[in-house]
């Protein structure tokens, strides 16, 4: 399955992923979100064009002291950019099927060929709860020191397609 951007003829009305704040991301405010130009809503679809699965992309930035020292050594700046994963959620008929990790590959895909164009060191993710968190520390992602988001080099990233 290839993700495609959120559009019109993509039915979010009965998703449900177990988390409220990410169904109603997706029926409400994705829309908003892709015309005000704050992020990119992806999604995989059914044959009937049902939404099961979706993520956000963004830009931000990340305060250095914010990073642990070890990975923040090199870099010389205050703050350095990052791509976010604001959003990742899978319908609930769909979860335990390894889709979440599929669309967080897509991702990664998404994220690589964006760092080929504007500059950034990393992917941010926020955990919406500890399942989420155990999820995205299975796959290597750090917490930051000043928040729950979560961390992962773009080099870590460029190994994993490298291998």
């Amino acid at each position: 399955m290839i993700s495609t951007v959120l559009e019109k003829k993509h039915n979010r009305k009965n998703f449900r992923c177990g988390v409220d704040e990410l169904d109603i991301y997706l029926k409400q405010y994705a829309n908003q979100d892709i015309k005000r130009r704050l992020a990119v809503c992806y999604v995989i679809a059914d044959k009937n064009n049902d939404v099961i699965g979706y993520y956000t992309l963004s830009s931000n930035h990340i305060d250095i002291s914010d990073i642990l020292e070890n990975l923040a050594k090199s870099l010389t700046y205050s703050e350095v950019p990052v791509i976010i994963i604001g959003r990742l959620a899978v319908h609930q008929d769909y979860q335990g099927n390894k889709l979440g990790q599929a669309l967080l590959i897509d991702a990664f895909k998404r994220i690589l060929e964006i760092s080929t164009l504007v500059g950034n060191h990393a992917v941010i993710v926020d955990p919406t709860n500890e399942p989420a968190e155990k999820f995205y520390a299975k796959l290597g992602f750090i917490p930051l020191k000043k928040s729950k988001r979560m961390f992962l080099p773009l080099r870590t990233i460029v190994d994993l397609f490298e291998k």
